[in-house]
């Protein structure tokens, strides 16, 4: 039996550590500018909310060091599971970046305070429906339950950290990528559409000089195409979010592998 003999204190570290990995590298509830304070407080809440279902099973605490090797076993797990979603939130930024490229807005950045950096435009604006949607389909809850589950799949005190959790990460890369590529798919087409027509009428009507015109036109098409797909955008961002919480439960199932 896992800590027998020892204080119930030191299983709610052990869930305190998982919370407060997961929480300081999630994208959503971790952001940097947030408060270290209230990112600090909601891991504590996360493990109060989790501690009463906890239930280690693993090798006994012996020592210090097996302690300190447990908790941070713990914090790696937390913090595997942010990264996993890291992944996904990277989705619209990268899907931004190469919308604004095709649109000729490239250097229309602002700044990104979650990451540090300057980010497109559209990226920014994607991120933002991405949060809306993501508190707006309830998954906030369904983080929640994932947590409050993960021990069913990974108890306390029992994590192996195998090879099996580095190619599911890897695998949800290559989905993160494919996805990305899908959602600006549909803008990345019609630019290429309008260089094209832009291409023909230059060799028809060579009097003509349009390669100004083509740079107004593929912003004012681009962002006609945003506003047209706006709705459409939205249910592919919805079945992201539904694929971050799958992806999030095949990292449990794999990191003991």
């Amino acid at each position: 039996m896992l800590l027998a003999g020892t204080p119930e204190f030191l299983v709610f570290t052990l869930v305190l550590m998982r919370m407060s990995g997961f929480v300081f590298l999630n994208p959503i509830l971790g952001r940097k500018n947030i408060p270290a304070v209230f990112k600090t407080g909601l891991a504590l809440v996360l493990a109060l909310v989790v501690y009463p279902q906890a239930e280690p099973a693993g090798e006994e605490v012996t020592s210090a060091v097996v302690y300190a090797v447990l908790l941070l076993k713990e914090f790696a797990l937390g913090y595997l599971l942010g990264f996993v979603m890291q992944l996904f939130d990277m989705v619209v930024s990268f899907a931004g970046s190469v919308i604004d490229f095709q649109m000729g807005l490239s250097m229309a950045t602002v700044y990104d305070a979650q990451n540090g950096t300057q980010i497109a435009l559209t990226g920014n604006i994607l991120q933002i429906y991405y949060l809306l949607l993501f508190f707006a389909v309830d998954g906030h809850l369904a983080l929640l339950k994932i947590l409050m589950t993960s021990q069913d799949i990974v108890p306390y005190a029992a994590l192996k950290l195998g090879t099996g959790s580095a190619q599911a990460v890897l695998q949800i890369f290559t989905e993160c990528v494919v996805l990305a590529v899908k959602l600006a798919f549909p803008i990345i087409a019609f630019e290429f559409l309008v260089e094209v027509a832009t291409g023909l009428l230059m060799r028809i009507i060579p009097q003509i000089n349009l390669f100004v015109m083509s740079i107004q036109l593929r912003v004012i098409i681009g962002l006609a195409m945003m506003v047209f797909l706006i709705s459409p955008a939205g249910d592919y961002l919805k079945g992201i979010i539904s694929q971050m919480m799958q992806g999030l439960q095949d990292v449990l199932r794999t990191v003991n592998i």
